[in-house]
């Protein structure tokens, strides 16, 4: 197997593409939503998770303040809203409305969820780990459900069509049945 230099500034997309997920975040009057590909399972028993936000965006201090967020996994057919999401600014307007995505109210949490998401996890902040530009926040899940047709006996189900985001650089994209998919 030929083997070629990968520079270190790539070497996190050696393991990362990981599923791409639309973090909510809200206080019950003010709510946003941002695209997260850096987030990662931490612990099973109790169930906990981290995601990498960047500080700059405009869901940072809901997510600071209220120290709660969900954790909504789109499918393929969210692409659109995912990308828009990504490229658009909270403080330009309400991304929910703007996408055509709707609020769900959340069991646990504050946090809105999105109702178009194939699974949804509510989480509570357990840790901040400040990374200058961005923080990796360690949170415990509170709630999860998921769409019964594509999540079932505690595994996901792709024989009846899912396609979930994977993020691999930038604008671009692959599908978990391997299809590659871009912005446009």
């Amino acid at each position: 197997m030929d083997r070629s230099h990968v520079d270190l500034q790539d070497a996190y997309r050696l393991i990362n593409p990981g599923v791409v997920v639309l973090v909510s975040v809200g206080d019950g009057e003010s709510d946003n939503l941002m695209p997260v590909g850096w987030n990662v399972p931490v612990r099973k028993d109790p169930p906990m998770l981290a995601i990498v936000p960047g500080k700059r965006h405009h869901t940072w201090p809901l997510l600071e303040r209220t120290g709660e967020f969900a954790v909504n996994v789109p499918d393929a057919s969210l692409m659109d809203a995912v990308l828009g999401c990504g490229r658009a600014s909270g403080r330009e307007g309400d991304k929910f409305q703007r996408f055509g995505l709707t609020r769900r109210p959340a069991a646990r949490i504050r946090a809105p969820l999105v109702a178009e998401a194939v699974a949804c996890l509510e989480c509570r902040v357990c840790q901040v780990v400040d990374l200058g530009a961005s923080a990796l926040v360690i949170a415990q899940v509170l709630r999860a459900d998921a769409a019964s047709e594509h999540f079932r006996d505690g595994q996901w189900r792709f024989d009846r069509g899912l396609r979930l985001l994977h993020h691999l650089s930038g604008e671009r994209f692959c599908v978990s049945d391997g299809a590659v998919v871009a912005g446009q």
